[in-house]
């Protein structure tokens, strides 16, 4: 199975979940990118429409739908 977050074919791409994640800890809010299910009540949140745009990527490619960068 592909790990979409780690890195492209090339190995030059970051592992943007983390990168992010990393940010929202140093901010001092709670690091929840990427683990909202399409659900997120965080309106406020400056990643709130890539996090659901990534969360329902990831849904697809759970359920089987394929590779969503496709």
């Amino acid at each position: 199975m592909v790990d979409r977050g780690k890195s492209n074919s090339s190995g030059n791409c970051p592992d943007i979940t983390h990168l992010i994640r990393s940010v929202q800890r140093i901010e001092g809010n709670p690091d929840c990118f990427g683990k909202s299910d399409g659900n997120c009540d965080r309106l406020d949140c400056v990643w709130h429409e890539l996090c659901l745009k990534e969360s329902q990527k990831d849904r697809s490619w759970n359920e089987g739908g394929g590779d969503p960068r496709k």
